[in-house]
């Protein structure tokens, strides 16, 4: 319950506390005294709302550190799983798109050999952060998984490269920060083209990330051939 709701609640209770104490008297046959309901009313009203208050605060924020990823203070999986039939809803009840970008960091088992794990969750961090940067009000950035993440925001087909291309540079200007080199391969699926459930988005988008994947291993290739 929000905290919102917890002080409904609360705020019930004394309304309805009040209104069994004076129900009472009068099945009783006995007159009450007004000071007795106001006494118990002011009590509900200045001790259980704020607690109240309080409990529901605790509540929203346990709750949010639930759907975070301890390293990176991104968005967690439980997270995505839970908000995304919302907003594919939303989505449908609008008439707009929405689309799911998986994001695969390129080589990453790279640093944490070279640099250590140590070094490899700082990398995370800081490539949550650079994810974070691209992200506009009501688009979601959630570690999926190891060292992919999904980014989510409403866009059509057409619009969906220019995330790939806004994550490349965003991990260049990371690359150039840090010395170190970091890519990632992008794979986007659009609602409701693609599908309408996070599975069916997920496929899609995963299929399109390996794609993506081989063709930068080619053009690697390629360019190393010519190199030689």
């Amino acid at each position: 319950m929000s905290s919102k709701g917890q002080i409904a609640a609360i705020g019930y209770s004394v309304v309805s506390s009040a209104s069994l104490l004076g129900l009472y008297a009068l099945l009783d046959g006995h007159a009450i005294n007004p000071a007795v309901v106001m006494l118990a009313a002011v009590f509900f009203l200045l001790v259980l709302l704020p607690l109240a208050w309080l409990a529901g605060k605790a509540y929203d924020r346990m709750r949010t550190i639930a759907m975070q990823d301890d390293l990176t203070r991104t968005w967690n999986r439980k997270y995505v799983t839970e908000v995304m039939p919302k907003l594919l809803r939303q989505a449908a009840k609008r008439g707009k798109p929405l689309s799911v970008s998986l994001i695969d960091i390129n080589d990453f088992k790279l640093i944490n050999d070279s640099y250590g794990h140590q070094a490899g969750d700082q990398a995370l961090q800081l490539i949550a952060g650079a994810l974070r940067g691209c992200a506009g009000k009501g688009e979601i950035v959630a570690r999926w998984g190891g060292d992919e993440f999904l980014f989510i925001r409403p866009f059509d087909r057409e619009t969906g490269q220019p995330i790939a291309e806004e994550i490349g540079h965003a991990l260049d200007k990371l690359s150039k920060r840090i010395g170190t080199r970091v890519s990632a391969s992008v794979g986007t699926a659009v609602f409701p083209g693609d599908g309408d459930t996070l599975q069916a988005l997920l496929h899609h988008a995963d299929r399109r990330m390996y794609d993506d994947k081989e063709s930068r291993k080619r053009g690697y290739d390629r360019q190393t051939m010519l190199q030689a």
